[in-house]
């Protein structure tokens, strides 16, 4: 990175950018959701963001483990032993087999959970059809997670934009087929909408699939190093399952904290709903550099260059920052012209307040944003760095803290403001907590892949015993 001449921010973004893009395609292809949606019903939409958000929660588990091929790809390449890049790509699609199969059986755990929220019974049942059928089609993104980190741990990001926007043709497409019924497909509402997010997702991971399929590393090949291997899968597990596991946490507070929203009333969780998908036109596109930072640090980390990664990571940041600090002067300038775009002909009197509301939310979004940046980047620096046992047992008590308080807020006197104060004070309190472990510096001698030295009594090199 340093020996192109260019400044150490200009190449991070380099890097970024096809990943910043996918991000940003990704969140207009959930713009497009909720709008076809808000279009659609008032119902829809207000179901579309619990039922996700509900079905990511069982998900994101597993897909948090088998995305960590990202990590293990970058340490190989930062190690100059590309060949191995193959083999742990293997180990996650051999993961996503089992895991596909968990989750789709949870699917069938939709009714009591959406009883349990309490929730309209008209958005109810729509919540229940559009979880299922993610549920059910798990596969694809579990897939997606692991197949994308070989390309993200090489660098080769602009593969991963490619595929993710054929994706995203793909689902506006079909959304606009299955939701309203167009070219002779039936009228399907939510139900097509679910559909059409599986099957552009199948379309992203055949796209890449057939790309890695292609790749060689001095004379190795993906199906020549394809199989089980028991010591990569075994790390794989060992640091893929934490960072899975802390992303499930966090989900489940953010899903719990729309249940919450929703048993206040159905239009504070529309304008609820729709804010989190603003909030979108934020938050990806940090996820895209973060996701940069992180492939850099992991090859910083593969070839003991700690200082290297240390760099990466406060200059990420900065870049974060400034992205973070526009987007929040938008919200609080624009919110009504924001929320105006999800106005549906079928609900206009409806929607009146949920503007109001809206506006009001969006201030809240507005403060959080500019330390959410803090979060991103940090965390994708740590767990790239190896660092997953540690942020996931703080996770886990930071997210557990902030559950019981919106318990208590929904058992002494639930409100708008009091609910969306309390996730913003946490939001910053992560992100101090977060940037502290990072300039503790403790991440810095984490091993994550097998060490490996040439010797004359083992052959050209040896692996360290487990």
């Amino acid at each position: 990175m340093e020996n192109n001449n260019k400044p150490l921010w200009w190449n991070i973004l380099t890097l970024a950018a096809p990943m910043i893009i996918s991000m940003t395609g990704f969140v207009f292809m959930q713009f497009i959701d909720s709008l076809f949606l808000s279009w659609y019903s008032a119902a829809a939409i207000s179901a579309v963001v619990p039922a996700g958000m509900a079905s990511w929660l069982l998900i994101s588990p597993f897909n948090g483990t088998a995305s960590y091929t990202s990590t293990l790809v970058a340490h190989y390449k930062g190690a100059g032993r590309g060949n191995r890049a193959f083999s742990a790509t293997w180990q996650g699609l051999i993961f996503t087999l089992g895991a596909s199969v968990v989750v789709a059986m949870l699917g069938f755990t939709a009714g009591p959970i959406f009883t349990w929220a309490g929730h309209d019974p008209a958005v109810r049942l729509l919540e229940i059809e559009y979880f299922q059928i993610i549920c059910w089609g798990s596969i694809v993104s579990i897939a997606a997670g692991a197949i994308s980190g070989y390309f993200m741990g090489n660098g080769k990001t602009s593969v991963v934009m490619i595929a993710n926007f054929c994706g995203f043709g793909v689902n506006t497409l079909f959304d606009y087929m299955f939701i309203f019924g167009k070219f002779g497909f039936p009228e399907m509402g939510i139900r097509g909408a679910a559909i059409a997010t599986i099957l552009a997702q199948l379309v992203v991971v055949l796209l890449m699939l057939f790309v890695f399929l292609r790749e060689k590393y001095e004379g190795a090949t993906p199906l020549n190093s394809a199989g089980f291997d028991k010591e990569l899968f075994s790390r794989l597990l060992r640091f893929g399952f934490p960072n899975g596991l802390r992303y499930g946490f966090e989900m489940l507070a953010w899903t719990a904290f729309i249940f919450f929203l929703g048993r206040i009333g159905p239009v504070e969780l529309a304008a609820s709903n729709i804010a989190f998908r603003i909030n979108g036109f934020a938050f990806f596109p940090i996820v895209g550099l973060g996701n940069a930072i992180g492939i850099l640090v992991g090859q910083a980390q593969g070839s003991k260059n700690p200082g290297m990664a240390s760099r990466v990571t406060m200059t990420g940041f900065f870049l974060a920052e400034t992205w973070m600090i526009f987007m929040a002067t938008i919200f609080v300038l624009f919110p009504q012209q924001l929320f105006g775009a999800f106005e549906g002909d079928a609900h206009a009197f409806e929607f009146t307040e949920i503007i109001r509301q809206g506006v009001f939310i969006l201030r809240f979004v507005a403060v959080y944003s500019l330390l959410d940046a803090c979060n991103i980047i940090f965390i994708s620096s740590l767990q790239s760095a190896g660092d997953t046992r540690w942020t996931l047992a703080v996770s886990v008590v930071a997210h557990v803290l902030f559950l019981g308080m919106l318990a208590v807020i929904d058992r002494l006197r639930p409100a708008l403001w009091s609910e969306w104060l309390t996730a913003t004070l946490f939001v910053w309190t992560s992100a101090l907590v977060w940037f502290l472990r990072f300039k503790s510096g403790a991440w810095k001698n984490i091993q994550v892949i097998e060490e490996v030295w040439e010797d004359e009594q083992c052959g050209a090199y040896c692996v360290e015993a487990e």
